[in-house]
């Protein structure tokens, strides 16, 4: 029950979102600043220094890695293999691109919380390793996607331009950058990046609840429901998978479980929002996500701790 409360802050916080949405108290219209803002600093400064400061020496981490990865370019692609095989009258490219996003994104600070909970010091640490392995792939994997199946039809300089200017992939590179060079940030700019950073998930947050449609999320559509299928279903499945072939240790194993059962990022939301994906698809995916989660999450602690 425990597990469960720790997600139910995220719930509140959409709550809270929608309802300063449907009051009027901060209208539609004013919303587009806040989400610019965290696209813009909030998440990039969150991502340099979470990937900054992970630890990713030792060798006994190499197979938990190499599952993580696995189950991303797994499920990243069974997600792109869709666009093909489905009609862009029932699949427009918009959504495609969130169903991409919702399938392959993760949200390490929920994740992060319950490793915490569960786990202690190790749970913090392999939820770390993760954020630096798989958050510098997963942002510019999903610019790639959003720019190449978007509606404006750019050449490949013109693509690689975007990749590089977007502040997400930016905040990873440069994080990734630190990490690898072994420089670590100063006491003050450590401290400024956290004090930034922190506002990322809530404001995030805040912009998913205000997004979300009520009618929608009762009724969803089909597209919702894949997503659905897709993440926690395919990926969880994946990494379990991978986990037994790989010979995973508990610690890692239920980790690892709980990172791809956790809803998508809201960063995504903002991403959709800012580079024309379908946003209140990716909202609704995010809901059904979150409240599944409400069950997956104290389910698979008592599976996988057993």
């Amino acid at each position: 029950m425990s597990l469960a409360l720790a997600i139910l802050p995220l719930v509140l916080t959409m709550a809270a979102g929608y309802a300063l949405r449907v009051s009027g108290a901060l209208p539609r219209e004013q919303w587009s600043g806040v989400e610019a803002l965290s696209f813009r600093l909030l998440i990039p400064a969150f991502l340099v220094r979470a990937i900054a400061g992970a630890d990713l020496s030792g060798a006994a981490i190499s197979p938990f890695a190499l599952a993580l990865m696995g189950t991303l370019a797994l499920g990243g692609g069974v997600a792109l293999a869709l666009r093909p095989l489905t009609p862009r009258s029932r699949l427009p490219n918009p959504a495609f691109t969130s169903l991409f996003q919702t399938t392959t994104r993760f949200n390490g600070l929920i994740t992060l919380a319950a490793a915490e909970l569960l786990r202690g010091q190790a749970g913090t640490v392999l939820i770390a390793v993760s954020m630096a392995v798989l958050i510098p792939l997963i942002n510019i994997g999903n610019i790639v996607v959003m720019v190449a199946f978007g509606t404006a039809r750019a050449r490949p300089l013109g693509v690689l331009a975007t990749i590089l200017r977007n502040p997400l992939v930016l905040g990873s590179l440069l994080g990734l950058g630190l990490n690898l060079s072994g420089l670590a940030l100063p006491g003050f700019l450590d401290t400024t990046l956290e004090m930034i950073g922190r506002a990322a998930l809530g404001v995030g947050v805040l912009a998913v609840g205000a997004g979300v449609s009520l009618g929608r999320v009762a009724r969803p559509s089909p597209p919702a429901l894949l997503g659905l299928l897709l993440h926690p279903g395919l990926v969880l499945a994946l990494f379990l998978g991978l986990a037994a072939l790989l010979g995973l240790s508990p610690d890692q194993r239920l980790i690892g479980a709980l990172l791809f059962a956790t809803p998508a990022a809201t960063n995504g939301y903002i991403v959709a929002r800012q580079m024309g994906g379908d946003a209140p698809l990716y909202a609704d995916i995010l809901t059904l996500q979150t409240l599944l989660s409400l069950l997956l999450f104290p389910l698979l602690a008592l599976l996988l701790m057993a």
